[in-house]
């Protein structure tokens, strides 16, 4: 007779993340021991220092021109892993306090350049700096690792998100959006799992704010609820080869960057702009779920995007 052995004991790990956005670092602690986890609720959203993240909208809008100048890419590089080093550091303090001693720190890094077609993606933050700052081992570079095994290196989060719905009690077949710079999707039934991205989602929205507003987001989706949608440019988006995709899928965010060039979209006022790409996102969502094996009963939408009224009012309807 085999004796069973106990599931190893849950034990205190930082996790960080900082999306395409730049906007800041999220931070959190969370008792696991790699196949269960339980949520502390010590967890906090840290900006950037106004600096660090101009850097980093630079090099994500001009990636090959801040890979070739070692010195600036450097540069960036400690200036990322410092301000995660922050985090910890406020993260350690609590945990120290609430949960006991952390155990080792997972780095996702800031993505500045993500190619799937090309098996490249670049993730910029020092692991190994990280970890002679804090005394921890850090696990990081995720996405290549995920590539390397024959991934897209994105998006990483389903497993995760299948623990939260199950967790949560929520009926399934479930889904779970993440409405960050690009939509990710995860779709789970009782022993399926699905994870891709499903199209744009800030990402397009936010560089028209920045390139002719000077503003970082359209908040709360404000001026999008002002604009009228352009459903040639909307129809024109949505005839991309990537949304007739099955499988895997990943997106950088600068994917569709070409779109905003095209005539009929320049000569559009911000505002329809703005409308415009609130429908395409939503729609490419929709057009994701209908070719889901399995009908969702529920779907828990997250990320920054939710703070878009307009963005989710276009999601509800399509």
């Amino acid at each position: 007779m085999t004796e069973t052995q106990p599931p190893p004991q849950l034990t205190p790990v930082i996790g960080l993340m900082s999306g395409t956005s730049a906007d800041g670092i999220d931070g959190c602690v969370v008792l696991t021991n790699g196949t269960s986890l339980i949520r502390t609720g010590i967890s906090l959203c840290q900006p950037y220092r106004a600096e660090v993240a101009k850097a980093i909208l630079a090099a994500r809008r001009d990636p090959a021109g801040f890979l070739s100048d070692p010195h600036r890419r450097q540069t960036l590089i400690n200036a990322i892993t410092d301000d995660h080093k922050d985090v910890v550091s406020q993260l350690l303090t609590r945990a120290a306090q609430e949960v006991g001693q952390v155990c080792l720190i997972g780095f996702h890094g800031q993505t500045v350049y993500h190619n799937p077609a090309a098996g490249r993606t670049v993730q910029l933050g020092d692991g190994q700096r990280l970890a002679r700052q804090t005394g921890l081992p850090v696990i990081y570079d995720f996405r290549r690792a995920d590539m390397e095994a024959g991934g897209q290196g994105a998006p990483l989060a389903p497993v995760y998100h299948q623990i939260l719905l199950n967790d949560a009690g929520l009926a399934h077949p479930a889904g779970f959006l993440n409405l960050g710079g690009v939509a990710n999707l995860t779709a789970c039934s009782e022993d399926l799992l699905f994870g891709f991205d499903t199209g744009p989602a800030n990402g397009l929205m936010d560089a028209v704010c920045q390139d002719e507003l000077g503003k970082p987001y359209d908040k709360e989706g404000a001026m999008a609820a002002t604009g009228t949608p352009c459903q040639p440019f909307i129809e024109a988006v949505l005839a991309d080869p990537f949304f007739r995709k099955t499988g895997p899928r990943s997106l950088d965010w600068a994917e569709f960057t070409g779109f905003l060039q095209q005539a009929d979209f320049t000569a559009l006022s911000p505002e329809d702009k703005l409308a415009s790409l609130a429908v395409v996102s939503a729609r490419s969502l929709s057009a994701a779920l209908t070719r889901l094996p399995f009908m969702l009963k529920t779907l828990v939408v997250a990320g920054g995007g939710v703070q878009n009224k307009t963005l989710m009012c276009e999601i509800r309807a399509a």
